[in-house]
């Protein structure tokens, strides 16, 4: 009995983790949404979000060690949790409330996320529009242009 109460006590402590590593994302994600959404320059903008990508990542890294050791600690304790559900009621009640948390955070993110997918997909449509040189015709006029799209080309 003393074992799944050490069990226990650890899944608690996992989700605590994952609740404090998602908390960091969800800011993150939000702080990144900011940036785009700022007047600062594209170059500013894509540097800012590719910093707040990499702290992101230390968290997400968290976030999957936590998911790891709680998926492996309960597989030995789900049997014995299952024949006494009454024995443990307060840390699995515990338990329940937190992954409420944690998958509100997850919700968080996940919307924060598909809002900067957004901007990030108009304004690389934007880039993308505002880059293409115009057409080249034939003739003698059309190497012209072609000599001026190529030096326009070669600048970016």
């Amino acid at each position: 009995m003393e074992f799944i109460d050490v069990e226990l006590k650890v899944l608690i402590e996992c989700l605590k983790k994952k609740e404090k590593a998602l908390g960091q994302i969800a800011n993150i994600t939000e702080n990144q949404g900011f940036v785009l959404e700022s007047e600062a320059s594209h170059d500013e903008k894509y540097a800012f979000f590719m910093q707040m990508n990499k702290e992101k990542q230390d968290a997400i890294n968290i976030v999957l060690q936590c998911d790891d050791v709680f998926e492996n600690v309960l597989q030995k304790i789900g049997p014995v949790l299952d024949a006494n559900p009454g024995m443990y009621g307060v840390q699995v009640k515990t338990l329940q409330d937190m992954i409420r948390i944690v998958m509100d955070l997850d919700v968080r993110i996940r919307v924060g996320e598909d809002k900067n997918n957004k901007i990030l997909t108009e304004a690389f449509d934007k880039v993308q529009s505002a880059e293409k040189p115009e057409a080249i015709d034939s003739g003698e006029y059309g190497s012209h242009k072609m000599i001026a799209a190529y030096k326009n080309q070669s600048m970016h």
